[in-house]
């Protein structure tokens, strides 16, 4: 349970950028405990306070994990300390807390279609996107514009925290390289945004005695500098990890391409990879998601939009897809065999036979958190592109499409 204790410099830096009127993409990383989403939180909590009949969102990628941690082990008792019991109510069927003066926090995740589209069909003052490292790009560029309710004196913006990820994460694209990640573009307005890391160090008068030597000292490396240190590393137990640098080039490089197949992975958070063949070298050559379509908008998306029709492809598509992989061009069922698969490409990577063309986003920004928990189970977070390349790379040696025979 997360309680107001005492304040530290770092917390203090961070309490004024939330402040800040010309910020406003604002993230706070670092390690564990470090009092990230309690800043948040509370700077919600008094937003509401002081601005009447205002609406704020706080989400995670799974509802589950955000009724839980951040819900029940921050916003309730933070509410408790700061306001009278009287001055709010907690509503447990669509999940939002109302203040007596008509504000509105509400709970949310990126898990569910209908829970998405409750999400979606609200605008808000402020959204607070929670372990934003699991949540997909796609999700935050749906939620962001729904930061839409004018309210005289309150300026709208949006909250972003987490345990540092990959150094080719999103986040830290959009927050350290001043980059758009949709794009690979410089951002428009990079002024708009600001950040402030806090690690644990920062807060040790609010732990436990002795929980960073007995808990974050004895981690692995990778874990030690990520959890303690707040070091945005390749994560431990990374199914890739040969990827490299290396395996990067510029389109100039890309030499003849015999045929060509795309990937495609369903779900709320969808996406596509287009895959040239040479020889036995394959190259990743564009990639493309989007959050909340159907499989035709899709479709029309990649085929036509992004001209992908071009390349007269075979769409090796989520076997779970089911009647919607009839409204992919050219779309057959992919072969789902995920160990066998992962075999396949990492035995690419080791030749030097993988190569992705720099400008792609999705496949980059997920194949280094693509990890293995300490049972050896794929991560199933953030996985879109991760199954898409798998499914149009491995389907094709799989099981060999006539046409090419």
């Amino acid at each position: 349970m997360q309680k107001l204790n005492k304040s530290n410099r770092k917390q203090g830096q961070a309490w004024n950028l939330l402040q800040k009127r010309d910020k406003i993409y604002v993230l706070l990383d670092g390690g564990s405990r470090s009092g990230k989403s309690l800043i948040i939180a509370l700077n919600q909590i008094l937003l509401a306070r002081d601005y009447p009949g205002t609406r704020h969102l706080v989400a995670r990628l799974h509802f589950s994990d955000a009724k839980t941690s951040i819900w029940h082990e921050t916003y309730i008792p933070l509410l408790k300390q700061v306001l009278w019991r009287r001055q709010w109510h907690e509503n447990k069927t669509d999940w939002y807390i109302k203040l007596w003066n008509e504000s509105e926090i509400w709970l949310g995740g990126f898990d569910d279609r209908e829970r998405t589209e409750k999400i979606l069909g609200h605008e808000y003052n402020t959204i607070y996107l929670n372990e934003v490292s699991q949540i997909s790009y796609l999700a935050c560029e749906m939620a962001l514009p729904r930061l839409a309710i004018k309210t005289p004196g309150l300026v709208n913006k949006a909250f972003f925290d987490c345990n540092p990820p990959s150094p080719l994460h999103w986040i830290h694209k959009l927050f350290y390289d001043g980059i758009n990640p949709a794009t690979n573009e410089p951002l428009l307005r990079p002024d708009l945004y600001g950040k402030v890391k806090l690690n644990p160090i920062d807060n040790v008068a609010n732990l436990e005695s002795n929980y960073i030597e007995t808990k974050l000292d004895v981690l692995s490396d990778r874990m030690r500098r990520r959890m303690r240190d707040g070091e945005y590393v390749k994560a431990e137990g990374v199914v890739y990890e040969g990827f490299s640098d290396e395996c990067i080039i510029e389109k100039d490089d890309v030499p003849d391409l015999e045929f060509y197949t795309v990937g495609l992975d369903f779900g709320l958070n969808m996406a596509a990879v287009l895959i040239g063949w040479a020889g036995e070298h394959v190259y990743i050559l564009d990639d493309y998601g989007v959050f909340n379509y159907t499989a035709s908008a899709f479709n029309e998306k990649i085929s036509v939009d992004k001209g992908w029709a071009q390349y007269n492809y075979i769409a090796y598509c989520d076997p779970s897809g089911g009647e919607r992989i009839q409204e992919i061009t050219n779309g057959d069922k992919a072969n789902n065999s995920v160990e066998p698969g992962i075999d396949y490409i990492n035995t690419k990577i080791e030749q030097g036979e993988f190569h992705v063309v720099r400008g792609c986003n999705g496949v980059p920004m997920e194949i280094n958190d693509y990890i293995r928990n300490e049972k050896e189970k794929i991560v199933k977070t953030n996985d879109h592109f991760m199954d898409a390349m798998r499914y149009g790379i491995f389907s094709r040696v799989a099981v060999p499409p006539q046409i090419f025979l």
